[in-house]
């Protein structure tokens, strides 16, 4: 994975890095970005909320009414995720996962990672 550092310390500008690399990593694992992330850090905490995470398809299937469908594949390829997510956390803040907790709200294209770093 090419994950740029960019210049600067300070909490914005590391929320404004992870915002792009975790884009960039959506990207590269489902051939589509999100409209909009955004990422914001409190003492151990990261907060991903990711507007438009669902790929067409996936939008076609809930629309259909079986988001449980799209829901079981996207906790298991989360799942299997994580360890890419975590490599662009040490880069940024130095630090590992301690907890990993997606969350979705289908009908409105939204996700959130909520992560508790060690």
């Amino acid at each position: 994975m090419d994950i740029k550092q960019y210049p600067g310390r300070n909490l914005a500008s590391k929320e404004q890095q992870l915002e792009r690399e975790f884009a960039k990593f959506i990207k590269e694992q489902i051939s589509r970005g999100p409209k909009k992330i955004e990422v914001k850090i409190a003492n151990d905490t990261v907060i991903c909320l990711i507007d438009g995470f669902l790929t067409k398809a996936e939008e076609l299937i809930v629309e259909s009414g079986h988001w449980d469908k799209v829901m079981v594949y996207r906790c298991l390829y989360v799942t299997k995720c994580v360890n890419g997510i975590e490599e662009i956390l040490q880069l940024i803040l130095k630090k590992k996962i301690r907890f990993f907790f997606p969350s979705w709200i289908p009908e409105r294209n939204l996700a959130c990672w909520t992560i508790y770093l060690d």
